[in-house]
């Protein structure tokens, strides 16, 4: 098999040492999600979660396997973290009828939607009229955000009811950890040492071990094993086409559904592709987008087969920026992060007590690497600066790549008009701003 040619590595300027470890690094990154998704899915009555973890170990591989080999992008995908909280939430709080099964057929129909939109120009499109200033702002916030995400699981930030958020207790162990872990990588980082997110990510599940054995931390039972069949994934497998239970009167409510998902769906995965797309440098200064019906096609695929699988959206994930930020350029990485989803399905055991704190210093890390893209953004220009800042500070405050992707959006127009620059503006860019607009008087 030539991996050159069928990933163009010299084209790109990689190498398949530099793709492989950067997918294996992702990964890691990524892999609290098979064990945080099926912990909150699990809690929803009749969503069972082994099954829950092997469709998302699935639905993660299949989908970021088709990212690679037909995107050849550095995209890995899963199912999203905001919408499966979103998910429980409004099936828990009785804000709609649906039961489980129901909803779950609401986003498989978002994902039909989102992929023929995906399958036209109209996508690809949207992504090349957006300005350059626009795509570093959105690559910054995609940083910044995977950073913020490490800090909270890590504890070292945490909500506070009066000042929304403070400092957590560095005397826990769980924070100290987490410190010592960020330092050694900042070690590594200031000595020009490329393994510096490995080295995070490996001394906190060592630091975190040895905290267990010395001092008991954990409150996860400790498995008998570490290899086990996966669990079977028929407690959810095609009940999404189960309609025994739907009445016309919960029409209302599965179009909600569709709408939100299709929504939010549609425009996190469109921030991580031209941010990850845009750091890694596929993305051109002219904003082309190679290969893009492929790698979008993929992305709305993944929604489909994890709805009937029987979990929630799957999406690009916005960890795919530590691919980047590693130096991948080619879908290699995403083929080397599949085929670990598909192996990690025979260690449920370890998984069912995996932390999402112990990967938290490998995104403070990655976020320190994107955010070098801050200084090409043109912050001389009043309609750059402030369409930027609206797009970095809404990502984070607002914990949304697609809420910060669409204050941006809308704030530019409004000011390129009041600037009396209205003609610059591509027309797609007006016609985003107002489905944002739509979008944000919606949530």
């Amino acid at each position: 098999m030539n991996l050159d040619k069928i990933f163009k590595l010299s084209e790109r300027k990689t190498t398949v040492s530099t793709e492989m470890y950067a997918g294996f690094i992702t990964f890691l990154a990524m892999s609290y999600i098979l064990a945080v998704n099926p912990a909150i899915l699990g809690d929803i009555p009749g969503m069972d979660r082994g099954a829950l973890f092997t469709a998302t170990a699935i639905a993660s591989g299949l989908a970021t396997l088709v990212m690679g080999i037909w995107g050849n992008y550095p995209v890995m995908l899963a199912p999203g973290m905001s919408m499966n909280g979103f998910f429980k939430g409004i099936l828990l709080s009785g804000s709609i009828a649906l039961v489980w099964h129901e909803a779950l057929l609401g986003i498989f129909l978002s994902g039909i939607i989102y992929l023929l939109l995906s399958m036209t120009s109209i996508r690809k499109s949207l992504i090349e009229s957006i300005p350059e200033d626009l795509k570093l702002a959105i690559s910054v916030s995609l940083g910044l955000f995977i950073a913020f995400l490490g800090l909270k699981n890590a504890g070292i930030i945490v909500s506070n009811p009066i000042i929304l958020v403070s400092l957590g207790d560095i005397r826990d162990p769980q924070v100290a950890i987490a410190y010592i872990s960020i330092f050694i990588a900042l070690a590594c980082m200031i000595r020009n040492i490329k393994l510096a997110t490995f080295f995070a990510f490996i001394s906190a599940i060592v630091l975190t071990v040895a905290a267990d054995m010395l001092m008991g931390t954990s409150n996860a039972p400790i498995p008998d094993s570490i290899v086990s069949l996966p669990p079977s994934i028929a407690p959810t497998f095609g009940h999404i086409f189960d309609f025994s239970g739907f009445t016309p009167e919960k029409m209302f409510d599965l179009l909600f559904v569709v709408l939100i998902f299709l929504i939010v769906d549609f425009f996190d995965g469109l921030s991580t592709i031209v941010g990850v797309g845009r750091d890694a440098g596929i993305i051109d200064k002219d904003g082309k987008v190679p290969n893009a019906k492929s790698a979008l096609v993929a992305d709305a695929g993944g929604t489909v087969v994890g709805a009937v699988l029987g979990t929630t959206s799957v999406t690009a994930f916005s960890e795919s920026g530590i691919a980047s930020s590693q130096g991948a350029k080619t879908g290699l990485s995403a083929v080397v992060a599949a085929g670990l989803f598909f192996a990690s399905l025979f260690f449920y055991p370890i998984f069912s007590i995996f932390s999402a704190a112990m990967v938290a210093p490998a995104m403070v890390v990655v976020g320190i690497y994107m955010i070098g893209r801050i200084a090409k953004i043109r912050w001389e220009v009043v309609e750059v600066r402030i369409a930027s800042f609206f797009t970095i500070m809404f990502t984070v405050l607002s914990f949304s790549p697609a809420n910060g992707m669409a204050m941006g959006f809308v704030s530019y127009a409004f000011s390129m008009v009041v600037a009396g620059k209205a003609k610059e503006v591509h027309p797609v860019i007006y016609t985003l701003a107002v489905i944002f607009l739509g979008y944000l008087l919606f949530i």
